[in-house]
């Protein structure tokens, strides 16, 4: 018997939306009902209609020391799908889902502990929509959207064997065993090299390899780091985006 997803917070999820993301603001039934236009040839296109919607959740910090953003990844389990392979979190989002950001909620929630304070933006898939495959030949839809969570846990609470010293500061994961066996705080610049050098067990230096999901969720993340560099230089705040 699969093991019972982590029960929902007392109260449900409560979050702010800003401007640029309240386009997704809907149920899952308004995304399933939209036919998806891709182009072909010149004078040719083609319309896909989406069977099931899936969410991810960009979550950047700068909580750490030296104050670098970082966004949050997990390694995916051995015996799951693409075993060991990295990716932000997310999942299917359910026809019981208020809405398809309260679908984010709560894979965000569930894989990793973290509460949403503010959905930001959509990140990526605008022009072209990202579409894959399941295994049982359903199309999916996913639509990945920057969330902003709640920094500011005691450093002493955050630290666990799992946990690199530098990343002192930020948000507390908890993960989904059966889903997710690590995480790390990657920054930019890992996440293009992708590899990044994290503290052992034994407290020795090691490299690890981000071997991503796919070469998009790669292209996401660095999308997601342009957009909040972009608003850092135009002095914009997460309540405008």
């Amino acid at each position: 018997m699969a093991p019972l997803p982590r029960p929902l917070p007392q109260g449900g999820f409560t979050f702010s939306i800003s401007p640029s993301a309240t386009h997704l603001n809907h149920p899952i039934s308004h995304f399933l009902s939209t036919p998806l236009q891709f182009q072909g040839s010149a004078s040719t296109s083609t319309h896909i209609r989406p069977q099931a919607i899936a969410g991810g959740a960009l979550v950047f910090s700068q909580s750490a020391p030296d104050a670098l953003d970082r966004i949050l990844l997990l390694q995916r389990a051995p015996h799951d799908s693409m075993p060991l392979r990295w990716e932000i979190p997310g999942g299917a989002c359910d026809p019981e889902d208020e809405s398809f950001l309260h679908g984010v909620a709560r894979e965000m929630w569930e894989e990793a502990g973290l509460l949403p304070k503010r959905m930001v933006c959509q990140v990526g898939g605008q022009e072209k929509p990202q579409v894959f495959l399941t295994r049982s030949g359903k199309v999916v839809m996913k639509i990945s959207v920057e969330v902003e969570t709640d920094e500011g846990f005691d450093a002493e609470e955050k630290m666990d064997g799992n946990v690199d010293g530098k990343w002192k500061g930020l948000p507390k994961v908890v993960m989904d065993p059966n889903e997710h066996v690590r995480f790390v705080w990657a920054t930019e610049e890992e996440c293009k090299a992708e590899r990044m050098m994290v503290e052992g067990e034994g407290g020795e230096t090691e490299e690890l390899k981000l071997n991503f999901t796919h070469k998009e969720q790669r292209e996401t993340i660095l999308e997601g780091f342009e957009i909040r560099r972009r608003r850092a230089l135009e002095g914009k705040d997460v309540e405008d985006a």
